[in-house]
């Protein structure tokens, strides 16, 4: 089995592990080792961001944090030629067309998330509990989508974004770099890089 840990030990962290676990009853793949996290006294944790660049091993590493900026900022401290990024989905997750989908590495598909056709996942993507992704989609590297979320066709998201638990976006919109959009939103048009949006339906508020 391969060794793996997870960066954060929070309730994200805690959720990934979730998935590692349910990987494994299917197929025994991952031998997970414990988190890694800048909070040394928390449950389960074997070191900080220090002891991952000492690793000596090869490792595969999931992010366990939600924020994208903190994400981006994590991943490019990681010097460690040993560590790795290996893409996690979760044994529910339904992929209409594997042939016609790809996926970075880092990135996370968690339980109950449907995606159909002609799709590109960034590295480094969270696709939470239960998200729905249409046709021809796009989604940018360390962007985080929370539970819930249904995401229609032909619809472009940006590196870092950040989509609130149940947000639901119309067809061919684009979402700007760096946004983000308040939980239970409807998004009708496009939302501006670094900008905020929440609402029904969604305006923006920054």
């Amino acid at each position: 089995m391969k060794d793996i840990a997870i960066y954060g030990a929070g309730g994200l962290g805690r959720e990934v592990k979730t998935i590692i676990d349910a990987i494994n009853l299917k197929k025994k793949t991952y031998n997970f080792i414990g988190y890694f996290d800048d909070d040394r006294g928390k449950n389960g944790v074997i070191g900080d961001l220090n002891d991952l660049n000492k690793w000596s091993s090869p490792l595969h590493l999931i992010i366990g944090i939600g924020a994208p900026a903190i994400k981006f900022k994590l991943v490019s401290q990681i010097t460690s030629p040993y560590v790795s990024f290996p893409i996690l989905i979760h044994p529910t997750v339904i992929i209409g067309n594997l042939s016609k989908v790809t996926i970075g590495q880092g990135t996370v598909l968690a339980a109950g998330s449907i995606l159909t056709t002609d799709i590109h996942i960034g590295n480094h993507v969270l696709i939470n509990l239960n998200t729905t992704i249409g046709h021809d989609v796009s989604i940018g590297r360390f962007t985080s989508v929370m539970p819930g979320v249904n995401i229609a066709g032909n619809i472009k998201i940006g590196e870092l974004v950040l989509v609130g638990a149940g947000a639901s976006l119309i067809n061919a919109i684009v979402i700007g770099k760096s946004a983000i959009v308040g939980a239970g939103a409807v998004v009708l048009r496009e939302v501006k890089e670094e900008t905020t949006v929440v609402g029904v339906p969604a305006n923006q508020k920054w």
